[in-house]
């Protein structure tokens, strides 16, 4: 399996063998907050790896793991589609089938699903996104990689992982909700999943504007730790596993 870096915030692609996963795919110059932009926003910094390669067309399955803005980007989906499958949550697909989308699978926690040759198995998300969001371990031949956009289930553990995607930056809703992860508790989390890599995702949150944004402490990675620092760091970047 081939593990690559999206764009320059928080998408993956997943590829193994003719057989292509997007997660979360941002494909567009902003990301914006529905009908009131000014609330939320983030401008992209370089275009998406699926643009730059033309590879939109090539996508085989959709991955929405939550159904806010920065997840479900509804000006890059449609580049998509109408008919692809799409993996998410109860909140997300009253959203996409409202604009169309018509295979649209609401996943369940500790269920598996078979996206080809892919094996999509969820899990609960940890607090405040535990009822909203989900993470999940996708596994294809012998290797495997497990994904949180968010907050670790403390519960949550592994025998063995290949990679681990977490959050490494640290944001606070209103300096007391704790939203996203840590350097620090990215590190501990990674030991507790047993995984050989970890990438980092949801990264420089600092780069999204608006009012939203006024309301979050941010504490943004010191990218001192080697394997944050090198591994699928910009868009395009890939690890095989």
């Amino acid at each position: 399996m081939q593990i690559i870096r999206g764009d320059d915030y928080q998408s993956w692609v997943y590829s193994h063998g003719a057989e292509m996963v997007v997660v979360d795919p941002w494909l567009t110059n902003a990301q914006e907050f529905p009908v009131f932009k000014w609330l939320l926003y983030r401008p992209s910094t370089e275009p998406s790896y699926l643009q730059r390669h033309n590879l939109v067309s090539q996508v085989n399955y959709i991955i929405i793991t939550a159904h806010f803005s920065d997840h479900l980007d509804l000006a890059s989906l449609s580049q998509f589609d109408s008919n692809i499958p799409i993996y998410t949550t109860k909140e997300a697909k009253r959203t996409l089938v409202a604009n169309g989308f018509l295979n649209v699978i609401v996943v369940k926690s500790d269920h598996e699903y078979q996206l080809g040759k892919f094996t999509l198995e969820v899990f609960n998300a940890g607090k405040p996104y535990n009822t909203t969001t989900f993470s999940y371990k996708l596994t294809a031949g012998d290797s495997n990689v497990f994904h949180e956009p968010h907050m670790l289930d403390p519960k949550l553990s592994f025998d063995s992982l290949d990679a681990c995607i977490l959050t490494v930056d640290q944001v606070k809703v209103l300096g007391l909700i704790q939203v996203s992860m840590s350097e620090c508790d990215a590190e501990k989390a990674k030991a507790r999943l047993n995984a050989n890599y970890l990438l980092a995702t949801g990264v420089y949150p600092s780069r999204s504007k608006g009012l939203i944004s006024r309301i979050l402490s941010i504490v943004e990675s010191s990218n001192a730790l080697n394997s944050v620092s090198v591994i699928c760091k910009n868009p395009g970047d890939s690890l095989t596993i």
